[in-house]
Parts: C-alpha cells; structure tokens; sequence
C-alpha cells in the first residue's frame, strides 16, 4: 500500500477510532489471539484468570465472545478491531499476543513446540509468573445444561479435525478407528457425535450432532456426558473447561505434557521420530498412531467413565516470565 493510500485509510477510519475510544477508552493491558483462533481463544481464558488473581486484568479481543459468556476474569470482551488495537500499541498500551509456537525456518511444514504446557507458555509470554492452574474456563448457564440431551451412559466422541479451520493430518487416528471404538462402545454406552457436518457418521451413534450445534450447545452436551473422546484440538480444551474427562488421542506429533490435561487419559506414543512438530507431511507412516490399539482407548474409555465427575483434578505449575514477549 503506497504512503497515500495508508494516510487515506487513516482519515477514513478516523471517526470509528474516535467512538471506540470514547467507548472502550484505551486500556492498559489487553489479549488478542485472532479471527481465526478457536481453540486459542478458549486457552486465554486461563490467562484471563491468572492475571486477574494477580491484579492485572485484561481487556480480550475476540471473535467468538460466546466463549466469554459470564466470565468475569477479563475486564470487557470487545470485538477484533485491528486499526483500534493498532492505535492501542502506538499509544504505548500493552496488546499481549502468545503465540506459543513459531514456524520451523527449515521447513514450513514444522512448528517449533515449546518445552511446557501450552497454557503456561501463553503465561509466559504475557509475563504472568508464579503457580498457574492448567486449565481453560467456560461458564454454561443451568438452562444451558438442562436443554443437553441426557441419555443413559453417555459418551461424547469426535473423529477428526480435518474440517478445521487448520487441519493437521498429523493429529488423525483414522476414521477406520474410531469406528471401531464406536462399534465397541456402543455395547455399554450412548454416543453422541459431535463435529462438523462433514465429518463422516460413525456407526451405531445414538445421536448425531454434527454440525448442529453451537460452541456452548457441544460444550453443554459434554458436561452432560460421562467423558468426551477424541483428538487434541478445540473439544478437548472445551471438554477440560466444563469439567467433562476426557480420552485424548495425541500420538507423537507433540512432547507429553505440551496439550495434556492431568484429569484425562492421555495417548501418546513417541518413537524415534517424534516429537515432530508436523502439520502433514509425516514420511514415517504415522507409526506414532497406528501404535495405538482400538482395544486400549476402549479399555481407558470404560476406567474413565466409572470415576466421579467434580471437580476434576487441576494440575498447577511454577511459571518463569523472564523472557516476556509482546506484540
């Protein structure tokens, strides 16, 4: 964009930046993760949390502010307004951004996986340190919980993540697996599927979900289930953040403890080629998830689901934030 065009720019949006900051005001700290950031967004409430224990609440930007729902560990919850933040940082305010991995500059297909739970690491980078809870927040209300389907022993499984905003290969188990658990499970439990339309059904599902719900409704299905199955992503933080148990299909792509949480039954298998930090391009045959037997993750699923439900187990952590990283 030429000098010319940005200066036009500016003088178009002058007006809005104004009413932001007669409305919102300019606060000191705030959190943006992005548009796109489903999961990441989730993961900021538990920095939301730290910092508001520790005296230093934040103002979020996001674009699901459904996720924030009658939460009062940030200061306000305000949309993604990028010439707004912009003008924020000019005036000297402080917009933390924690990207807690970074490209691989060998090789595009890699990120670079930080050494500590994900949670401490976005913690990290917001200079918040001390003991931090690892764990996201997401309030449902008793209406909410009441309009969930309640069926007789329920489980809330996903089987992939291909549909995704970023899709990691690396992440999958396989369809043919998961239809296999599902086969079994059924003998002892009621499956609800959740998921994206496009997903494929698997089979003998007591009700399909996919692509038919909200964030807070599949957040709601979960804190009605006796545990959630799945793969690491979005599910998994929502499922920790309405105290739902959950069997995690991880593999090798991430070091143990980087996406676990210590209340659920964590897969990992790391051969020699892992952690990888992958996006897609695994040349070894994904050995890290074909190790793990259809006969093992029922077994975890079975143990899970006759423990008691609240409050699950929090682990907590000791957070250094001497390399403090702003954007």
């Amino acid at each position: 964009m030429s000098p010319s065009a940005r200066i036009l720019q500016r003088v178009a949006v002058l007006p809005r930046m104004l009413g932001r900051l007669a409305t919102w005001g300019a606060p000191s700290r705030s959190l943006l993760f992005g548009p796109m950031s489903l999961g990441d967004d989730l993961l900021c409430t538990a920095v939301l949390r730290e910092a508001r224990l520790r005296g230093q609440p934040r103002v979020m930007f996001t674009a699901r502010p459904e996720l924030f729902l009658d939460n009062h560990d940030p200061l306000a919850v305000r949309a993604i307004d990028n010439h707004y933040i912009a003008l924020l940082r000019r005036m000297g305010r402080c917009v933390d951004s924690p990207y807690y991995v970074v490209a691989d500059p060998a090789n595009p297909d890699c990120e670079i996986i930080p050494p500590r739970h994900v949670i401490a690491e976005m913690c990290r980078l917001c200079g918040i340190e001390g003991s931090v809870t690892l764990r996201p927040y997401l309030h449902l209300r008793e209406e909410e919980i009441a309009a969930a389907p309640h069926m007789n022993r329920q489980i809330a499984i996903h089987s992939t993540g291909l549909a995704a905003a970023f899709p990691y290969r690396t992440k999958e188990w396989g369809i043919e697996r998961f239809a296999a658990l599902a086969k079994i499970l059924a003998h002892d439990f009621s499956l609800v599927q959740l998921g994206a339309r496009q997903d494929p059904l698997l089979p003998d599902v007591k009700l399909d979900l996919r692509g038919r719900t909200t964030l807070r409704e599949a957040a709601a299905v979960q804190a009605a289930s006796l545990a959630f199955v799945g793969l690491e992503g979005f599910l998994v933080h929502l499922a920790r953040a309405v105290d739902c148990p959950a069997i995690v299909i991880h593999g090798g792509r991430a070091p143990e403890g980087t996406y676990d949480y210590s209340a659920n039954r964590n897969f990992h298998r790391l051969p020699a080629c892992s952690p990888c930090g992958l996006r897609s391009n695994c040349i070894e045959n994904m050995v890290c998830m074909t190790e793990i037997s259809v006969a093992d993750v029922a077994r975890e699923v079975r143990i899970l689901a006759t423990q008691t439900r609240h409050p699950l187990p929090c682990q907590v952590v000791q957070v250094s934030a001497e390399l403090k990283t702003s954007r």
